[in-house]
């Protein structure tokens, strides 16, 4: 009974502090909210006005079937683009070495005084417009690796021998007392391997020109920046470079020093501006000078022709379809559900959106 009289007690107390605390808003009004101050209380109560649309099952359903409908045939003619493109690709690294070292791959690459020469024969199944683009393929060469990465001085690349604080590219940094220019562990990999190509009695002109991108020649390399002392160690990597052409000039370079994302990549070598047809004979001759063969990865020289939207990539149509074909199925079983089991659609005067119509 007392427990009781208690409650009722710090009830009606409760009711004449509700009381109280009403009179007393008479008598002090709140203050009225003006300009930026209403607009921060506005925007600090989450109070602004705002599109907040009610997601009715006919709304969910609609917009599903809308991406369905504009995915799939984007992803049909992203794909169609692609199979439009010709590739040749072919693995080159095994078959040129030669068959006494074919159990020692890394003796046979190493070694100076044996010929590095080899010649492929591509057969050309379809016709291939010009320009025809060549690629050299590496597999399992971390260019993404972090150390990797870090060694290279983009000021050196850009400013030359005016530049010392190169400490990134140690050890190779300086050589003999001399610093290295360009310094560090990709420009040292260059890949070295050449081609050159003949159909028939014919050889096909390379252009090597423009094959890098025009904002890495005109502002990552120096027009008057010049190898030094490069490749000059006990230790040769890649490449070599001509001292008398400027960085800026030197294309190979630039294309290898922009670094791949993932360990297999593809390169621009150069292209082909002839048109090849359908049963020709391309005769490769290469030099193997590039050793893969140290860290177990592969090489491959690609001719490949390229779409409106690109080189021959089936994962952006394969990805609109699949996405497209994904929002049309739940399309569906959203429908489905609905017609079984329809639900009664709630009042949205309710919404917290329009409580302030209900309080008025």
């Amino acid at each position: 009974m007392e427990f009781g009289r208690e409650l009722i007690r710090m009830d009606v107390d409760g009711a004449g502090i509700s009381a109280a605390t009403t009179n007393n808003s008479h008598h002090h009004p709140a203050p009225v909210l003006r300009g930026r101050s209403k607009a921060i209380h506005q925007f600090t109560q989450q109070t602004l006005p705002a599109c907040k649309p009610v997601l009715t099952p006919a709304w969910v359903i609609g917009t599903f079937l809308l991406m369905g409908v504009i995915f799939i045939p984007v992803g049909l003619i992203s794909l169609h683009a692609s199979q439009s493109v010709n590739e040749i690709v072919d693995r080159y690294d095994t078959d040129c070495v030669p068959d006494t070292f074919k159990s020692n791959k890394v003796a046979y690459i190493k070694n100076a005084s044996t010929s590095k020469g080899c010649h492929r024969y591509l057969k050309v199944a379809k016709p291939m417009k010009a320009p025809i683009y060549i690629y050299y393929q590496l597999d399992n060469f971390y260019q993404n690796h972090r150390r990797y990465v870090k060694s290279r001085s983009d000021d050196q690349l850009l400013r030359g021998l005016g530049y010392n604080k190169t400490s990134s590219c140690e050890p190779l940094a300086f050589e003999n007392g001399l610093p290295i220019v360009p310094c560090g562990l990709v420009a040292w990999s260059l890949f070295n391997d050449t081609y050159s190509f003949s159909r028939g009695n014919k050889k096909l002109k390379i252009e090597r020109q423009n094959i890098a991108w025009k904002s890495d020649r005109d502002h990552k390399f120096g027009k008057q920046v010049y190898p030094f002392n490069f490749q000059n160690g006990s230790f040769i990597g890649g490449g070599k470079l001509d001292t008398t052409i400027p960085l800026s000039d030197q294309e190979d370079l630039i294309v290898w020093m922009r670094t791949a994302a993932f360990p297999s990549f593809r390169k621009l070598y150069g292209r082909i501006e002839e048109d090849l047809e359908e049963g020709d004979t391309v005769v490769v001759h290469l030099m193997n000078n590039y050793n893969t063969y140290s860290f177990g990865g592969t090489k491959m020289l690609v001719l490949s022709t390229s779409s409106w939207l690109g080189g021959k990539n089936s994962f952006l149509g394969v990805a609109y379809i699949f996405v497209g074909s994904s929002s049309i199925l739940i399309a569906l079983v959203f429908l489905l559900l609905h017609v079984k089991n329809p639900r009664p659609y709630g009042d949205t005067v309710y919404l917290s959106g329009n409580r302030k119509d209900i309080s008025s």
